[in-house]
């Protein structure tokens, strides 16, 4: 109770919003605008998870005269003097930005973002191709559902890696207000639950989500982007996946069929510890394949070892068709000796994830006979038919 009341007191004190702007103009000749903004204080204790609600933690956003397009966006934890946090102190498990659109993706709820990303964000921005972004308005809202688990302080049994897998994994715990069954899941990992610790009473931190964003205030001068997110597990969102040394990698994969034609701008897919790739499919050709890059240096953020710091995107572009079956295909790694560069101990995991993010040009989304998509948000995808 006094954790509870002293992360309240202290996030009464801070709340503020940090801000620095640039202006110049693009090469192709478009007025260019670059924000940075921070979000109110999320205080956490050693072991102690924040997981805010999506439809009441405001972000600011800019409000310049309607409507405006989003050209890249960039977002990072940091503490109270605005320095970034390694991911060995605070797991960053994900952010994901909202506002009253959603995007067009097939799952809905939680994975109806914007923006979004996990552990890789401080070297994985949103950015689209030039001449393209995603169209806003200065009068809409926009809330984050933000995750993050602080590692320090913890309780070690075994070692200190298995105790940060178990935290970061959502697995179960004595006192983490869950059930066995629900390890590995959001339950187990919920706003206010704690991992366990050694020490129960140290010190509170403030910490934030630092998050930069260009944007042209011209946004005739650019296409469009409708924005899509696909989850190989069938909207599970979260899933467990079990060890297995004879088969050591692992094959998650969900397909759907394109409800549209349209040109593809940009992808990049998403995974937790011990992912090895995940791949964005068309009628079985890989299109992109998103590879994660593991961390190297202990405490060095943007490097962190044992830890995703980047994930390999794809902006060259291709094109769908209605009818298309489209699939998302992730591996992970399930053997005990772990090459990825994990640096949690191999095996079983626990809330992995598999999705991938893709903008489609709207102007180029057709149906079937070729006709212009006046409502491409009225666009329903339905899963691909099973081949036997």
């Amino acid at each position: 109770m006094r954790v509870a009341a002293a992360c309240i007191a202290l996030a009464a004190a801070v709340e503020f919003h940090a801000h620095h702007r640039e202006e110049w103009t693009h090469t192709l000749g478009y007025p260019m605008v670059k924000e940075t903004y921070r979000s109110d204080a999320m205080p956490l204790a050693p072991g102690q998870v924040v997981f805010t609600d999506k439809d009441t933690f405001m972000l600011k956003f800019p409000q310049p005269y309607d409507p405006y397009a989003i050209t890249k966006f960039h977002a990072e934890v940091t503490d109270e003097q605005n320095n970034s946090v390694p991911l060995d102190e605070v797991y960053n498990h994900h952010w994901l930005i909202f506002n009253s659109q959603g995007n067009r993706g097939v799952c809905g709820g939680y994975l109806s973002y914007i923006f979004g990303v996990g552990q890789e964000s401080r070297n994985t921005p949103v950015v689209f191709p030039d001449g393209t972004g995603y169209v806003a308005k200065g009068s809409w809202p926009w809330f984050a559902n933000i995750h993050l688990l602080r590692t320090e302080g913890l309780r070690v049994e075994t070692n200190r890696s298995q105790a940060v897998k178990d935290c970061i994994e959502c697995s179960y715990g004595p006192g983490k207000g869950c059930f066995p069954w629900q390890s590995g899941t959001f339950a187990c990992c919920a706003d206010g639950s704690r991992c366990p610790v050694d020490s129960p009473q140290q010190p509170v931190k403030n910490y934030y989500l630092t998050y930069t964003m260009e944007y042209t205030t011209d946004a005739s001068a650019v296409k469009p982007v409708r924005l899509y997110v696909l989850d190989g597990s069938n909207c599970q969102i979260e899933y467990n996946i079990q060890a297995d040394e004879a088969n050591p990698y692992q094959v998650t994969e969900h397909s759907w069929t394109a409800p549209a034609s349209g040109d593809i701008a940009f992808t990049v897919g998403h995974v937790h510890n011990s992912g090895v790739n995940i791949s964005l499919l068309v009628n079985d050709e890989i299109k992109c394949t998103s590879v994660p890059t593991y961390g190297t240096e202990v405490g060095k953020p943007g490097n962190e070892k044992g830890y995703i710091v980047k994930f390999s995107s794809c902006n060259d572009g291709f094109s769908i068709q209605a009818g298309d079956t489209i699939g998302v295909r992730a591996v992970y790694y399930v053997g005990y000796d772990d090459p990825t560069g994990s640096g949690i101990p191999g095996g079983s995991h626990g809330g992995v994830m598999a999705l991938f993010y893709l903008g489609a040009v709207e102007e180029s989304l057709r149906d079937a006979d070729g006709n212009k998509i006046e409502k491409p948000w009225e666009l329903e995808w339905q899963p691909a038919p099973v081949v036997v």
